[in-house]
């Protein structure tokens, strides 16, 4: 209940933005690091959700300042970790064997954790992306805390952790105009459903917009 009243109150904040914000991830500081970058996801398959969000991605993408994120990059983030590189100089950069810690440290809270099935719609927004809610009776948020404990990165992130999956970025600082009445038009569509059996850490290429995301570990939930 308190997830559903969370989308209610990002979505009701977007209603009032007037100004659209640029959420590109892909930024001159992003590539500035070295190495790779590592964040636990849960997967969203594509064939769960092509059908229904077919006419919201093509909807969405006649506008030139909305970036539509493809197939292999829909996810719903648990734990952001951080840049992983030989020699860490930055709060969210991390070594290799500090990555494997926490991977070794992750295995047992997520084995506990048994499958559950995961329901994505509505559309929402936030000032700077567009993204499904993610109905799971909460378990994603639980994950989140119990990875959040043992985090490679342990800062206090800038929002509250809500669970959903990232469609598109804003790429300009432009007027809001009608995109809340076309995203209204989804805001109560049923996108798809999956059943969630693993939890993975992948790590992420820095050189280009949309990478592979990248096995590192696979933590199959508990039976």
């Amino acid at each position: 209940m308190d997830q559903d009243e969370a989308y209610r109150r990002v979505w009701q904040a977007f209603r009032g933005v007037e100004t659209l914000a640029d959420g590109r991830h892909d930024t001159a500081d992003w590539r500035s690091h070295d190495g790779v970058y590592a964040v636990c996801v849960v997967r969203v398959p594509s064939a769960a959700i092509a059908a229904e969000i077919a006419p919201f991605r093509q909807a969405l993408a006649i506008h030139p300042f909305v970036r539509v994120h493809p197939d292999h990059f829909l996810h719903v983030t648990l734990q952001e970790l951080g840049f992983v590189c030989d020699r860490p100089g930055r709060p969210d950069e991390m070594t290799p064997t500090r990555l494997e810690e926490f991977a070794t440290a992750a295995a047992g809270p997520i084995a506990e954790t048994r499958p559950f099935d995961l329901r994505l719609g509505g559309a929402n927004s936030f000032q700077d992306a567009v993204f499904l809610d993610v109905h799971d009776r909460g378990r994603c948020a639980r994950l989140h805390t119990r990875l959040f404990e043992i985090a490679a990165i342990p800062r206090v992130p800038r929002y509250p952790y809500l669970p959903h999956s990232t469609v598109a970025h804003y790429t300009a600082e432009v007027p809001v105009d009608g995109l809340p009445a076309l995203i209204a038009r989804w805001r109560d569509q049923r996108f798809g459903a999956f059943r969630v059996n693993e939890v993975e850490i992948v790590t992420l290429r820095l050189d280009e917009p949309y990478p592979a995301l990248e096995p590192y570990a696979v933590f199959p939930l508990g039976r």
